[in-house]
């Protein structure tokens, strides 16, 4: 089964995450700048969002518990504003060069 895993990160871990999951073999990911805001209810104003980064990475039901703890490792600084992990189902993924389908489209 193909996995989709979306995380919003702090944008100053960006670079350690993408080169930790580089190591542990993801061959690809899409990478976003994005703004938000959590539950703090120390917010000013509700329309002042935080510079975030999102992370998309398609992986094989193998490879999504390693992906979470290296997001986890070089992610996690104990305060809030650490980001979001959610790893959804997907019903298909097509490579669309080759027409490959599901963990041969992502690997």
């Amino acid at each position: 089964m193909v996995k989709k895993i979306e995380c919003i990160i702090r944008a100053d871990k960006l670079k350690d995450v993408t080169d930790a999951l580089k190591e542990i073999g993801v061959g690809g990911m899409t990478v976003s700048e994005v703004r938000g805001f959590g539950t703090q209810s120390t917010r000013p104003d509700s329309f002042l969002f935080v510079h975030k980064a999102k992370i998309e990475i398609y992986a094989t039901d193998t490879q999504v518990k390693e992906i979470v703890s290296k997001v986890l490792m070089h992610c996690s600084t104990g305060k809030m504003g650490d980001g979001k992990i959610v790893v959804l189902p997907i019903d298909d993924c097509v490579r669309v060069r080759t027409g490959e389908r599901k963990n041969k489209a992502i690997l």
